[in-house]
């Protein structure tokens, strides 16, 4: 089933752009983000039995996995994130402490109020090691 086309609204004999609320869009973001959620459990649930019978993992297939896990958590607290912005009313500003209880990676809420520009990498210690959550 195809999308609904978005309709522009003729206002004073003016054509307007096409508009949808704010809350409304990021309840749909969220939803979204719910499946994503979802489908990366999925995987990661996949991948169980075959890293159990797994004898040993190289360090980049244990930094995939991580990463995989990584992602789960991230997309599991911008769900959180646009949930809580759906519940806001038609503010400009959103207050930072109720919001920041959302989210649990504390790179992220990092990134998202700290104005911190780079991306978040995995490392590994000088020993090869992962370097896990």
């Amino acid at each position: 089933m195809s999308p609904s086309p978005v309709k522009s609204m003729l206002r004073n004999g003016v054509v307007e752009p096409a508009c949808i609320p704010l809350k409304t869009l990021n309840k749909r973001i969220q939803d979204e983000m719910v499946t994503l959620v979802i489908l990366t459990a999925e995987v990661q649930i996949a991948l169980g039995p075959t890293l159990a019978e797994a004898r040993s993992l190289s360090p980049a297939v244990q930094r995939s996995l991580q990463a995989i896990d990584r992602l789960h958590q991230t997309l599991d607290d911008l769900q959180r994130v646009m949930g809580h912005l759906a519940g806001q009313t038609d503010q400009e500003l959103v207050e930072i402490n109720s919001l920041s209880e959302v989210i649990r990676l504390r790179h992220l809420a990092h990134k998202l109020f700290d104005n911190i520009d780079a991306p978040f990498a995995l490392s590994e210690d000088d020993s090869g090691e992962i370097a896990w959550f």
